[in-house]
Parts: C-alpha cells; structure tokens; sequence
C-alpha cells in the first residue's frame, strides 16, 4: 500500500510540473528507444545463433590469391577436390556456385529468381534439414532434375501449398521437381536466395585448376579449431602449389570460421553504434540527475517536514527513487515505438548472410526495455535520494535559504553532471565528424564514368532457348534498337559486370612481342559488352575509341583496355594496334582504345588492370542492361520492360535500379551508420546544451539577490554577463578536455572503418571542439544577459 501511495504522490507532481515531465520523458524515450533499436541489430547479428547445426564447427575455405588482389579467392574445382581429399581437419566439405538465375513461368507471370547450385551434400554439411521434403542426395547428381526452394518462395508465389513437395515448376524452359522446402530461417550468404539445385559440373570444369568460381563450406571434426584447420589448409595449399605450378602458383588457402565471415567489420561498427546509443542515455541521466537535484534541494524543507513527522529516511529514498522509475518507464514504454518504426533501418544493417532483425517486439526486446529503463530511473535518482536522506529539520525553518541552488557537494555534482555531458557529446561528435568525412573522401574518388540519369537491370536469359548465340544477339539487337525508339532514351548496352557489382571477374591475358618475365602477374578485370555499352556507360577516353557497334561477329577482333593496363604493361608508349589475348590458345584482339579507370571493384580496392571486349566477338551473354535516359531513371522502367517484352514476352527481369543506388549500395551500410552517429551526436548536443542552460538560469535565478546588490554597487553589466558565462565556460572547458581525450583514445577502434581519415584527424577535431564552444557560448549568454537585466531595486524590495 505504501508503494502505491508513493506512485499515486510521484505522478501528482508529474502532473503539477507537466514542462519537466514531457521533457523528461521524452529525453528518456528517445535514449531508450535507440539503444533499444541497436540492441535488436546487435542481437541479430552477434547473438543470435546462425540457423545451422553447431554452427560454430562451420567454416568457409578460400583460396588465398593476395598476389592479384584477393586473398579470399572462389576456389577452383580441382582445388576443392583435391582439399577433400588431403584434409583430416574436416567432417566434410560442401561446395556451392553462385549467379545462378532462372526464368520461372508456367504457374504464374514470368518471374527472375535467384539461385544457387550446391554439392548434393551442401545441407547434410551446414546440418539444416528442409521444412518440407528431403534434402538432397547422391542420385540427385546425375538423375532428374530437383530444386528446393526457399520458404519465401514458396508463400509468395505458391500461397503455402503444403503440397509443394512432388510438384513440377518450369524454370528456364527445363521441368524441375521440388523435392524440398528450405526452413523459414535458412540463410546461407544471401537471404534473397529463391532456390538450391544440384551442382552439374561439365567435364571441361569438374577438375579445372585455372578456373576459379566456388564458395567452400565445411565442417571441423571435433576438437580442431578453426586455426588448426587454418594451418592445414595452407599446407594443402603449398602442396598444390609444387604439384601444379602452372596453375597454382601463388595461390594458397585460408579457412575463416563462417559467423566471421558473415559478419565482418560490422561488429566494430555495431559496437560503435553500442557504445554511442549508450552515451545517450548516460548524457540523459546526468541531465536528469542534475536537475533532480535541483528540484530535491528546492524540496529539502518538505523532506525536513515529513522527517519531523515520522517519516523515516528510507521512506524519502523510496518516494525520490519511485519518481524517477515513472519517468524512466514511461520513456521506455514510448520508446519501444522508435524500434518498431526503425524496422527497415535495422533490417538494412544486417548483413546479407542473416536474416533481418524483426521489427516485432518479442521477449528479449522487452526484457531489454524494461532492464534499461529500471536501471536508468535508478541511476538519475541515486544522487537526488541521498540528497533527500540527508535533509535536516532544521532546514524547515530556514526560510531565506529557499532561493539557494544547493552547497558546495550539491553544486559540485552538478557541475560534474555538466562536464560528463559536455565531454560524451564530444566523443560523439568527434565520431560522426570522421564517418561524414569518411564519406565525403569517398564520394570524392573519381569513378571513371558517369553513373546520373542510368537505368540499371538484369535480365538474364535461360537456357537452353537461348543457347544458340546468334538468337542471343538477336535479342540483345532488338532490345536496343526497341529502346533507342523511345523517347527521353539516349543510349542502351548490356554489360557482363557494372561497376561496383563485382571485385572480381578476371582473366589471364598477355600482350603480343612483349617479353615478360615468368613471374609477372597477369591478371585483369575482363568485361563483355554490346556495341553501344562502354558509350552509354559513359566512359572517359584517353585513347582512340571505345567498343561500338563496328565490332561485330564478323569484324576483326577488338579490345579496350584501362590505363592501369596501359602504364604497367606498356609504358611510355602507345597501346593503340597492339595485340592481346585471353587464353593461351585463344584469338588475338587488336587494342583500339584506352580508357580512364572506372571503378569497376567499388570506391576503396585499389584500380586493377581491366580489358573489354564486344559480347558479337566473344560469345557469352551479358545480362545487365544499361539505359541511358534523359530525366529519373525509374520512370522509365516501365517503357524498358515493355520493350523487352515486346521481343519476348515470357522474359523476366529483376534488380531494377538506378546506377547511383548501385554506386550507393557501396557506402550503404557507412552511410546509415553516419546518420545514425550524427542523430546521436545532434540530440546530445541538445541534452548538453539544456543541461548546461538550465544550470546556469538557476543559478542566475538563485543568486539575483546578489546579482542585485553588486548592481547597486556599481558593477556593470559586462562584469554581470563575464561572471556567469565564466562559470558555464569554465565546464565547458573541463568537458572539452576530458572529452578529447576520451575522444582520442575511443576513435582508434574505428580506424578500420574510416578512409582517407585518421582517427585522431585534427581538423575534425577543431570543427568539432570548435562547435561545442560556440553553442556553449550561446547557453551561457542567455542567462548571463538575463543577469546583467536584474533590477536591484525589485530584487532588493522581494527579499
């Protein structure tokens, strides 16, 4: 009955103050909601187990080619077969092969979905069990033809049928029978997977050790861990190397445990995103603390009234800490909205390879919520309580005290509630400052092409109706020539690779009459493309032409390679009417011109040599297709695909997009991070800016007596105003200091996710430091005015 009578006496008060009550409890919402919405990111990425079976026994194998760039190298087959066969670290090995895509008709519209081939033994090795049916099996390697589908799927296009399982689906004009339902939960690399088949490998591939294209999963024995099984593999790797030098050279292994590989850098930046969500609600109880304390002291004669009638000092503790628990948990309580609203946030945040976090309030979020707010309300609360316990009755007859703001050990926990804000918000700060710089250096980074006003989709054509390349060039003809019709369309082309699509995708080359030594690298990005793609990409050239339309099937052979290509393998002179080649025993493709770098791996890998040759000449089938247009590139999906389906109504596309979002996605996570850092950063700067004010207006507020009478000495309104802003600066500074070298320290751990930035980068600094002292300035000056425009004589005749 006492507690209830406590809460019943706390939320009058509330009511009574209603100013401080909605400020509180919104403070405290926004600080609870965004810590509670990063633990629900930070829950599904490093909490929350991954959807195998012991998952930790899993890892990925790669092929370590750091001489040409990539140390996670796709294996090749005749590597994978011969690691599974010389290892004694792993249960088993499963290998899977990605970009593979289907045409799925028949049963529905024509829809593109994306899929992967595996090793019959790919989920016996993850330990995954699909939802409905089987998994698969050895016969399924050479036998019919089976798929299993994943659970999204199956409910968007096939309604949840439980009789899935046995059904025949079209997919590229071939029959498949699905044989299984992956689990809800099932992720493995990519969540937009759409279905598994069994991997059939031609025999030209089976055992090829110059082709590389595999992603290798496999499973420790127990008892090795992932090191052990590490240093196996690079001794496999070595072997490999003396056994086939022409192949192997250079090429070793590494063995990354699988939740590693998943994750990545993320977990810095998700502990960084922590850490400053926590600041937030650290910076929101010294604000609420302090100006607790303040209500406590002005409270102190009630406290010594209730004391002279019985009430016991426990009792006041209770009633302060009660307070406080109303106002933290209706925050929390408000603030489970901002998780629930910033679903799509979070779920962009996940790495692909996992599932999104929910946007749903389940237990654990709750749990956490209401931890959070408990421990909050505890600890803005403990210094205004033991304040409470130490009132005097004495005090209740002290009637020209009321106007004090508190005594030395009152005032000096405040002042240090202010230097506390002043210096989170500064590491805050400081931290954002180099993520906008971050992107910024990016975003400056010259890309080689012109990404405004350009279409982007895949449209991939199925096999085997388009397995004759003269039907496929056919197709890829009228889609142009259809596009180059409609109005506001300046250009069209259909590339092998976009830029920023993909790190890799390279070829062995060499250069004819060019003497090179055996151990030179030769390896470079290699792109296909239609006449009219390099053009409509936009280009820059340094050198003759770019591929076009007069590099068809029956002209000579053509290539265009980059200056990467150009200045390392034929420096000081011109590449034009050069020779090059792609395979040993390939055609020879004369050089016609030479282009600008164009970031083809992303904004931070550094530039790689690269060559690109005409799709006519050399086969193959392109699938992005480029639309240059005249205005927003999505407005013209619609006329795109209409032409598309003008040539062949039963093809699908999918990924529709503009080339800026596809530059964009590059930066996507960092950018997300920035703004959330800088939201964080803005609304302590708020809470420290408040927190710094309120102080000094009360002090004002108590001491206008003595502002009075030095007025009425003689003192003028400068060394009024110098008097209360030295205060208020004097904090700041306090805060500054300590702030920065918090700030210097914290941000190391950010280093690797920064670029073109230090941690400790002084201009940052300075901006940021530099900032705090002008807002700082300016809530010091309204009070500090507001004193030099005390009247003593109205001072003077209230006291």
């Amino acid at each position: 009955m006492d507690l209830l009578a406590d809460i019943r006496y706390a939320l009058r008060l509330l009511v009574k103050t209603p100013v401080f009550a909605v400020a509180a409890i919104a403070t405290l919402a926004l600080g609870i909601g965004a810590n509670t919405t990063i633990f629900s990111l930070v829950h599904a990425v490093l909490v929350q187990p991954l959807p195998y079976t012991n998952p930790d026994e899993l890892v990925m194998v790669w092929e370590d080619a750091t001489f040409v760039g990539f140390p996670k190298n796709t294996p090749a087959p005749g590597n994978y077969n011969e690691w599974r066969m010389r290892n004694r670290s792993f249960v088993d090995m499963a290998a899977m092969r990605g970009g593979t895509n289907a045409s799925l008709t028949l049963d529905g519209p024509p829809e593109q979905i994306q899929g992967r081939s595996v090793t019959v033994n790919f989920f016996s090795v993850l330990g995954v069990t699909p939802a409905l049916g089987r998994a698969f099996n050895s016969g399924d390697a050479q036998g019919a033809q089976v798929v299993i589908i994943s659970d999204a799927l199956w409910r968007r296009r096939y309604a949840s049928d439980p009789a899935i399982v046995g059904r025949t689906i079209v997919m590229n004009d071939v029959r498949h029978e699905v044989i299984g339902v992956a689990p809800k939960t099932f992720v493995y690399r990519d969540r937009d997977v759409d279905y598994w088949i069994p991997m059939r490998l031609p025999p030209q591939l089976a055992n090829t050790r110059s082709s590389h294209f595999l992603n290798v999963v496999a499973r420790l024995k127990p008892g090795v861990s992932p090191e052990a099984a590490d240093s196996e593999m690079k001794s496999i790797a070595a072997r490999l190397t003396e056994e086939y030098p022409d192949t192997n050279r250079g090429i070793g292994a590494s063995a990354v445990s699988v939740r590693d590989e998943i994750i990545g850098d993320i977990r810095v930046e998700l502990i960084v995103l922590m850490i400053a969500a926590m600041a937030i609600v650290l910076i929101a109880c010294a604000n609420l603390a302090s100006l607790l304390l303040s209500r406590a002291w002005a409270r102190r004669g009630e406290y010594a009234v209730r004391l002279s009638l019985g009430a016991t000092r426990a009792r006041l503790t209770r009633q302060i800490v009660t307070e406080a628990l109303c106002l933290s948990l209706t925050g929390g309580a408000i603030g489970l909205a901002i998780p629930v609203f910033a679903g799509k946030l979070v779920e962009r945040l996940v790495p692909v390879g996992l599932l999104p976090a929910t946007s749903t309030l389940d237990w654990g979020i709750l749990a956490f919520a209401a931890a959070l707010s408990i421990a909050t309300g505890l600890l803005f609360s403990l210094g205004p309580a033991l304040q409470s316990s130490r009132a005097s009755t004495a005090e209740a007859l002290q009637q020209n005290s009321r106007g004090a703001i508190g005594g030395p050990s009152t005032r000096l926990v405040r002042d240090g509630l202010v230097v506390l804000q002043v210096s989170a918000t500064l590491v805050l700060l400081v931290a954002a400052g180099l993520m906008l710089r971050t992107l910024a250096n990016l975003r400056a980074i010259e890309l080689g092409f012109n990404p405004d006003r350009l279409l982007t989709m895949q449209v991939f054509l199925p096999q085997p109706k388009y397995a004759d390349a003269d039907r496929r060039a056919a197709f890829f003809d009228r889609v142009v020539d259809g596009l180059h019709a409609q109005p506001g369309i300046e250009g069209a082309g259909f590339g092998s690779t976009l830029p920023f699509q993909s790190a890799g995708n390279t070829n062995w080359f060499t250069i004819e009459g060019r003497q090179a030594p055996s151990e030179e690298i030769r390896d470079a990005l290699y792109r296909v493309g239609t006449g009219d793609y390099m053009r409509t990409l936009g280009v820059v050239i340094a050198e003759g032409r770019v591929i076009d339309e007069r590099d068809s099937a029956t002209a000579p052979r053509a290539a265009v390679i980059n200056e990467t290509l150009a200045r390392q393998f034929l420096p000081n002179q011109s590449a034009l009417d050069r020779r090059i080649r792609f395979d040993p025993e390939g055609p020879w493709f004369t050089i016609v011109g030479v282009v600008k770098n164009v970031r083809e791996r992303g904004y931070e890998p550094d530039d790689k040599p690269a060559a690109y040759v005409s799709s006519p000449q050399v086969g193959g089938s392109p699938a992005n297709l480029i639309v240059r247009v005249s205005g927003d590139p999505l407005s013209y999906a619609g006329a795109v695909q209409r032409v598309i389906q003008s040539v062949d109504p039963d093809q699908p596309v999918r990924l529709i997009r503009s080339m800026a979002d596809v530059v964009n996605l590059t930066v996507a996570d960092r950018q997300q991070h920035t703004t959330l850092l800088v939201v964080f950063g803005g609304l302590a700067l708020l809470i420290a800016t408040i927190g710094l004010y309120g102080l000094l207006a009360q002090a004002v507020s108590a001491r206008s007596r003595e502002i009075g009478l030095r007025i009425a000495l003689g003192a003028t309104w400068q060394s009024v105003v110098t008097m209360v802003m030295s205060r208020g600066m004097a904090l700041t500074a306090a805060g500054l200091l300590v702030g920065g070298g918090v700030a210097w320290m914290a941000t190391r751990t950010m280093q690797t996710l920064l670029y073109g930035v230090d941690a400790g980068d002084p201009i940052t600094f300075v901006l940021v430091l530099s900032l705090l002292a002008a807002v700082a300035a300016a809530a010091c000056a309204i009070p500090a005015l507001r004193a030099a425009r005390v009247d003593p004589m109205t001072v003077l005749r209230d006291q």
